[in-house]
């Protein structure tokens, strides 16, 4: 039988990208699409995009775009929180890890071996869109070498998440953004700290 920890256990593998940022005060207060209580709790910290491409899951494959502005102050710790975030699946929605996610639909476009171009739509209008580059060698990666505690809120209750996996990473750089303000955060404003291009990963969530 089942531990309660296993049932709620997802894994997913597939491959995607992380771009790190950090945000300046007046973009999280006006950008963000952070409640007044979000805007109250918010530590700084890093930020990031990431977009990821799940080939396999529980719920079959999707794609997914998440927004993460930075800390907060939560049940006293001080956590990472996804503020806007869409999927391609009505199902793996239902799941609702790290919180709940907006449907849309995602185009991936292979420009060479090393490029692709990622479009986000909703309702056929544009939402995101990016044309990223991947450069260096591929290096084993572990989730133990970038951790982050990471919760979401569901039906107003705090739910903290563990998360590990492993895969082969190299670096990333956007050679072209387009965002939609009013869908999504004008990342296209700052430029990443860093870029990572996972281009295999396999990964496990669970409420802890």
């Amino acid at each position: 039988m089942k531990t309660a920890m296993e049932a709620n256990k997802q894994v997913k593998e597939g491959n995607g990208y992380i771009f790190a940022y950090y945000f300046d005060e007046e973009f999280i207060e006006k950008d963000c699409f952070l409640s007044k209580e979000q805007k109250k709790n918010f530590k700084g910290g890093f930020g990031a995009v990431i977009f990821a491409n799940y080939t396999n899951s529980s719920a079959g494959p999707y794609q997914e775009l998440l927004f993460i502005p930075g800390k907060f102050a939560i049940d006293g710790d001080e956590s990472y929180m996804v503020s806007k975030a869409y999927c391609s699946s009505a199902t793996a929605m239902e799941q609702q890890v790290f919180g709940k996610k907006e449907l849309a639909d995602f185009k991936i476009e292979k420009v060479d071996d090393k490029t692709e171009t990622i479009v986000v739509t909703r309702d056929g209008k544009p939402i995101f869109r990016i044309e990223v580059q991947s450069w260096g060698f591929n290096i084993p990666m572990t989730s133990d070498m970038v951790k982050f505690p990471l919760v979401s809120v569901e039906d107003g209750k705090v739910v903290k998440w563990d998360y590990n996996g492993s895969g082969t990473a190299s670096f990333a750089k956007i050679e072209a953004i387009g965002v939609r303000p009013a869908k999504f955060p004008d990342v296209a404003l700052f430029s990443p700290l860093v870029g990572i291009h996972f281009e295999k990963f396999n990964i496990d969530y669970s409420k802890k």
